[in-house]
């Protein structure tokens, strides 16, 4: 897999326990900009065309489903693995850390890693 999928993956992975915020905080940017529209039934009608439209609104919703799905189908140890690597707060986490954490080697967690990659990327479409 090439490295800019590995990273933007990350990325998606590491904003994921904050996802439905952003999507409220969205969500609500857009409620507030309509509000600021004089005629009430023309601003109702921009605003549902505006939430189901917005493409931010529309990645966040697809990236949290996705990775729900994901890592609802994986195995407990890569479950694991992903979640100590991009999920904690602590951002310290390596790949050795992570292997003595799940006893595992770390050519496994890699393994197993790389596999949810390939996965997740298929399920996103890149």
């Amino acid at each position: 897999m090439e490295k800019w999928k590995k990273d933007y993956l990350k990325e998606i992975l590491k904003d994921y326990p904050k996802m439905e915020d952003y999507y409220l905080e969205r969500k609500a940017k857009l409620l507030l900009h309509n509000n600021q529209q004089s005629n009430k039934e023309l601003k109702d009608k921009k605003l549902l065309i505006s939430i189901s439209l917005d493409r931010q609104l529309i990645n966040l919703e697809r990236n949290q489903k996705t990775i729900s799905l994901c890592l609802n189908q994986a195995t407990e140890e890569t479950k694991e693995i992903i979640k100590r690597l991009y999920m904690s707060e602590k951002q310290k986490v390596n790949l050795d850390l992570v292997a003595d954490q799940v006893f595992l080697s770390k050519r496994q967690v890699i393994r197993l890693r790389d596999a949810f990659f390939e996965e997740l990327a298929e399920h996103l479409g890149i």
